[in-house]
């Protein structure tokens, strides 16, 4: 699965690593925070812009009053989309500060009421992505009660607390492995899976029934693929990069907003800008693993406009690149 990344994982970029790896199974849409939703309906217009297309998918929300969240599914039952997922594991300031992803998780109870809301009012199968636990990991036998009593379809868990952030020193698999052998709904395994090999440990070793990546995406949009090349065959496909392998990825990433974007796409700015901006961060990320990587994201991060980034790429593509100064 392609975990739900903040400004990531837009429309393009989903369409991109299915383009590029195709072994991906369900991706998700960035997470939605109800209490705007609700007070602006209208903001989920341009999030879940022909998500149809994209099945299966699975949509995404963050909050915590009850209210707001049975309003929202209200809202979204006339959009097609596979799965709804309830947030409780965003280590945001933002989200603790207004004490929902993460922060849910200082009292299961309150978790066991959001679920219970979501699962009661949406026609879709609900699941929820937690991390195991806030300071600390949760009591194994109350988090497992609850997920077993709560009618989800099933759950992700980073294997990290909500303090603990990305730190990839702090991974603990032991957790995820002892709540499988507790729980009887599957578990997504999610946290630090970057390679082939390491996708099949953690596997392995906590037994989990499937796995969920996302910054590991980022720059490597064929991770999907060597991951699930490397299960069935024990192939290694290496990230490779060259400039033109670079230049034929922007290439596809720019045809995949395009796709997106034609066919009536309404925003409160220009489609310019927002071709701009979706391929100048990604430009910027498919430079990983490049050799020259440190002087092309220095020449792509001056473009401040789409003319400007395209300019850029056409030097890079005639080679004009070396001669810029460190």
């Amino acid at each position: 699965m392609l975990a739900p990344m903040l400004k990531v994982t837009t429309a393009p970029y989903r369409r991109f690593c299915r383009t590029l790896s195709g072994k991906i199974g369900l991706v998700f849409v960035p997470m939605l925070y109800t209490k705007r939703i609700v007070k602006c309906p209208k903001s989920v217009i341009e999030p879940l812009y022909r998500i149809s297309e994209e099945r299966p998918i699975g949509v995404q929300l963050i909050g915590s009053d009850p209210i707001a969240l049975k309003k929202t599914i209200e809202h979204l039952e006339s959009y097609e989309f596979d799965v709804l997922d309830i947030n409780a594991g965003c280590p945001s300031r933002r989200a603790v500060k207004l004490q929902e992803g993460g922060y849910i998780l200082n009292n299961l109870n309150n978790l066991a009421k959001i679920i219970n809301v979501a699962t009661k009012h949406s026609s879709r199968p609900v699941s929820v992505k937690i991390r195991i636990g806030v300071y600390k990991p949760l009591n194994l036998q109350s988090l497992s009660r609850i997920i077993n009593d709560s009618g989800l379809e099933f759950i992700t868990v980073h294997g990290r607390t909500v303090k603990e952030k990305f730190d990839d020193s702090k991974l603990n698999l032991e957790f995820i492995r002892n709540l499988k052998e507790e729980v009887n709904i599957p578990i997504i395994g999610n946290g630090s899976i970057d390679s082939p090999q390491f996708a099949e440990h953690f596997l392995k070793y906590t037994r989990v029934d499937g796995l969920m990546i996302g910054r590991a995406s980022i720059g490597n949009p064929e991770i999907f693929k060597q991951i699930g090349v490397f299960l069935e065959k024990k192939i290694i496909l290496e990230h490779e990069n060259t400039i033109p392998l670079f230049l034929e990825r922007v290439k596809i990433y720019e045809k995949c907003i395009d796709e997106f974007i034609n066919d009536g796409l309404k925003l409160k700015y220009p489609l310019e800008k927002y071709k701009f901006n979706e391929l100048f961060r990604n430009a910027i990320w498919l430079t990983k693993g490049l050799k020259e990587a440190t002087i092309l994201r220095r020449l792509l991060s001056k473009a401040s406009n789409l003319e400007q980034l395209k300019k850029v790429i056409n030097q890079i593509k005639d080679g004009k690149f070396k001669a810029i100064p460190a």
